[in-house]
């Protein structure tokens, strides 16, 4: 018995070492966050480490990286955005890997989301999924020598009636 205990414990400790920091639903609530929240929510819940910080358009964005158990980097970006004339600000949060297996689980959930995927294709240099629903419009890359994944997700505009 204790050996299957044992068993049972290794295995989970070894998909928890090996497993993708951020979900699907991790980066589309990082981008409704303001900046603080989501970089407290980055380092303190997924273990991400702040790179550094540029200005951009008068705006602060953030750099987080992470290195694995198993060395493969990810990284996100937050801080980029749109400001509305009615002073709102729409966010972008990126999202990159240095395994495309993360991308393709993301591409997963997205879709078990029912988040509806409008284009899928590929050009010289990576493989191409849009997403598309009222409230993100999601690109997901895989570099076509499966070396690299990128995830943008952008929050829209919701006009919704009253």
């Amino acid at each position: 018995m204790k050996k299957y205990l044992f068993l049972a414990l290794l295995c989970f400790c070894g998909v928890n070492l090996f497993g993708q920091s951020v979900t699907i639903n991790d980066l589309t609530n990082l981008s409704n966050l303001s900046n603080a929240d989501a970089h407290n929510y980055l380092v303190l819940a997924k273990g991400f480490k702040k790179e550094y910080t540029q200005d951009v358009d008068g705006r602060e964005t953030e750099h987080l990286n992470k290195v694995g158990a198993d060395k493969k980097q990810e990284a996100v970006v937050i801080g980029v955005g749109t400001k509305l004339s009615s002073g709102t600000v729409l966010h972008t949060v990126t999202y990159t890997t240095s395994t495309t297996l993360h991308v393709f689980n993301l591409i997963t959930q997205a879709k078990r989301a029912g988040i509806s995927m409008r284009f899928q294709g590929a050009d010289s240099v990576n493989n191409i999924y849009l997403f598309d629903n009222d409230f993100f419009h999601i690109v997901m890359y895989i570099s076509r020598d499966n070396s690299s994944g990128f995830v943008e997700v952008k929050q829209k505009e919701y006009l919704g009636f009253d």
